[in-house]
């Protein structure tokens, strides 16, 4: 008979274990939609979740039995009701952290933004600008007209006798016309002749030795150099180069440099 009455009073816990087990679940999907968005907010519901196993481990602690008396049912379905409030409790606090969050990445990305769109208008300007110095520097070049080689032979009275064949030429001269251009800064100007054969050869004085200048990044051999004083007026110019040995019969250019461009360039033979 005390036997039949105890068991009148057991109740099977079946039921609170599926409806604590359906409240985990639950928990556990809620939780995890909100990690991987900031390390703050991961901190946060790793805490909550914390929490939150401790006080189911004590509820399935309860129900650890299939049977249990009426009271102590009661006091495991009170603390699922308590979990479950708790629950509520943190995910709105996390949910708010969410939002503020949400808010503050927007706020940087706008900042962000506004900091590309300057980034990108202060390379605007400097293309701009890269773009005015190039003008200014296309701008700036020396344009010559007029190019026209002659082969020099000396009198002996001293005066210029002009020839073209190659056996009695002893001065190779350049005459040309410098344009106005008041871009270009006055002052002294180095001004390079080059004169190369046909094959490509540049020609200079094996006696003084091989000189170079610099164009377009690389060293180059020139023929003879004159320092010219540029007015920013028209002017004219004569550059003189002695060979020091007979020329060669052939076809030759000659190419003007000047401040980093090629400001001019004539074909000429000697017969």
């Amino acid at each position: 008979k005390n036997l039949a009455d105890t068991e009148e009073v057991l109740f099977d816990t079946k039921e609170a274990k599926s409806s604590l087990d359906s409240l985990l679940t639950i928990t556990n999907t809620e939780l995890a939609s909100y990690k991987g968005q900031n390390a703050s907010l991961d901190s946060l519901v790793s805490q909550k979740d914390n929490d939150l196993k401790v006080y189911a481990d004590k509820i399935k602690r309860l129900l650890s039995q299939d049977k249990i008396s009426k009271g102590a049912l009661e006091k495991a379905l009170e603390e699922i009701e308590q979990l479950r409030y708790y629950k509520q409790k943190y995910l709105t606090q996390i949910d708010s952290l969410s939002g503020e969050i949400v808010v503050l990445n927007r706020e940087n990305y706008k900042l962000k933004g506004n900091i590309d769109n300057q980034k990108r208008s202060n390379e605007n300007l400097s293309m701009e600008n890269a773009g005015l110095k190039n003008k200014v520097a296309i701008g700036a070049k020396l344009n010559t007209s007029a190019l026209i080689v002659t082969g020099i032979k000396m009198r002996s009275n001293g005066k210029e006798k002009e020839t073209m064949k190659a056996k009695q030429v002893e001065q190779i001269k350049l005459t040309f016309k410098i344009a106005e251009n008041y871009v270009a800064e006055k002052g002294k100007k180095e001004v390079y002749l080059k004169i190369t054969s046909l094959d490509g050869t540049t020609l200079y004085n094996q006696a003084t030795g091989t000189a170079t200048f610099n164009y377009q990044g690389e060293a180059s051999l020139y023929t003879q150099k004159k320092i010219v004083e540029f007015t920013q007026e028209a002017q004219d110019v004569s550059i003189y180069w002695a060979k020091g040995t007979e020329f060669n019969v052939g076809k030759y250019k000659a190419e003007l440099f000047a401040d980093g461009f090629k400001i001019g360039a004539v074909d000429f033979e000697l017969k």
